[in-house]
């Protein structure tokens, strides 16, 4: 007989699979009818002014995120200078996206560059865990806004009674409602079984939620200004909601960027748009919002690897230029 600490083990392993076989095969069967003509067709149709709006959302989605990374690296009170934090939070997030386990793998970026910077392991463990916080406020707190304010357009895509997404959305801002709560009247460490958890002060807790829900506005208005300008476009409230849940749905995959997972869903709970037009359309959005900021983190953390074997070599030469001068 399975032990319980075995099901435990295997379910997110389970859920992972049903969920890469349910968006792979929704988006195999998109694809598949597709022609390459039109494809190419939907992307000569995406119109500049579209991609140059999306561009711009963009840079909101990283600069809040930059801006972020220094209020928490202020917030533990880590003595490094907010350039260093932004460059941090900059070169991290794309990377941890882009390699899944984003906790773990930003996480380990953020290491390798504030550990050089002085940190001690525990501070830049303490900031890793803030860093993950505003998204996962964000995405809840913007979904369950999105299922109350269009709760009708929102169960029509989602194939539920309207009653039920009303519900769902109401039950996630209730939820929110209590946490926020919690933060402001919890004076100590929140204890669970045999762990401590020390809760952000509410201030910090109220720029989570707000920085959280810039991420997911523009993120998500990054692909909505790259839908084709359709009937059948649903309003950009209802979309969010969408958006929403196919980020989920790739978080919870564990596939690294959610690929193939975000696509297949979002095709699935978008049946009303042109195939051709939204499959373009997710993949500029993929190119601007994922692979553009991937290259630049990759580039910027080439720099500072760069500058700190520079620095690190600087001190050896001095040394062996004073042994040079000191020698008869």
């Amino acid at each position: 007989m399975i032990s319980s600490t075995r099901v435990r083990q295997l379910l997110p392993l389970v859920v992972s699979a049903i969920i890469v076989v349910f968006a792979g095969r929704a988006l195999w069967r998109t694809l598949s009818h597709i022609a390459l003509g039109d494809m190419l067709a939907a992307f000569h149709q995406i119109p500049l002014f579209s991609v140059i709006s999306a561009g711009l959302l963009v840079l909101a989605v990283y600069g809040a995120l930059a801006t972020y990374e220094a209020i928490a690296v202020r917030h533990i009170k880590a003595d490094v200078h907010g350039f260093v934090a932004v460059v941090a939070g900059l070169a991290a997030a794309p990377i941890g996206h882009a390699m899944g386990w984003g906790a773990l793998s930003g996480g380990a970026v953020r290491y390798r560059m504030y550990s050089n910077a002085g940190l001690r392991p525990l501070q830049i463990a303490k900031i890793a865990a803030l860093a993950a916080m505003p998204y996962a406020a964000g995405l809840g707190f913007v979904l369950g806004l999105a299922l109350v304010l269009q709760a009708d357009r929102a169960a029509l895509l989602l194939r539920v009674e309207p009653s039920l997404a009303r519900g769902a959305g109401l039950a996630l801002l209730a939820l929110h409602a209590a946490y926020f709560t919690l933060v402001s009247t919890l004076k100590k460490p929140l204890q669970l079984g045999s762990l401590s958890v020390t809760l952000p002060p509410p201030s910090l807790t109220l720029i989570q939620y707000v920085i959280g829900s810039i991420e997911v506005f523009a993120g998500s208005g990054v692909l909505y200004a790259l839908l084709p300008d359709s009937a059948n476009a649903p309003p950009y409230v209802v979309f969010v909601a969408v958006y929403v849940l196919c980020i989920l749905a790739g978080l919870a995959s564990s596939v690294p960027a959610g690929l193939g997972v975000f696509d297949g869903v979002l095709l699935f709970l978008l049946p009303q748009m042109p195939k051709a037009s939204l499959v373009a359309s997710v993949l500029v959005y993929r190119f601007l919002l994922e692979a553009v900021p991937l290259i630049l983190a990759l580039v910027l953390f080439a720099l500072f690897e760069l500058k700190t074997r520079r620095d690190r070599a600087e001190p050896d030469s001095d040394v062996k230029s004073v042994n040079d001068s000191s020698s008869p």
